[in-house]
């Protein structure tokens, strides 16, 4: 597989409260490969941001692309992963270091901050699960 285009979203309900996750994964010409969400527990919504890219790494494996571009909304995971913005953080720290550890196994990931308004699936689908059970 050439390129991956994957959005990502966390959502938490009182931030720290019930959190979710949503992802979409699509293929170079927009195919849509897989859509997945769940019930993380309780989660402040940057925690919840960290864990939809780690699952999101996670499952981007299988495709084994050339490249992955992860697209979220969320400014500050974008700008940490970018090395733009320190993470002071101490658990988000910890999720960085294994976002990071799994970003080191593909050839090349590009990380694109955009607006809300462009990742409304991914939102759908946290916001489906956020009163869900956990996993």
């Amino acid at each position: 597989m050439e390129n991956l285009t994957v959005y990502i979203d966390g959502a938490s309900k009182g931030n720290p409260g019930k959190a979710s996750i949503g992802i979409v994964i699509c293929s170079d010409d927009k195919t849509l490969l897989k859509k997945t969400g769940m019930s993380i527990g309780n989660a402040t919504n940057n925690s919840a941001e960290y864990i939809a890219l780690i699952t999101a790494l996670i499952d981007c494996f299988h495709y084994k692309p050339r490249q992955l571009e992860i697209k979220s909304d969320s400014l500050l995971l974008i700008r940490q992963m970018q090395s733009q913005y320190k993470v002071k953080d101490v658990w988000l720290q910890k999720l960085h270091f294994i976002a990071s550890r799994l970003v080191s196994g593909y050839n090349k990931v590009v990380f694109t901050h955009i607006p809300r308004e462009e990742n409304k699936e991914a939102d759908k689908i946290a916001k489906e699960h956020i009163e869900g059970d956990l996993f």
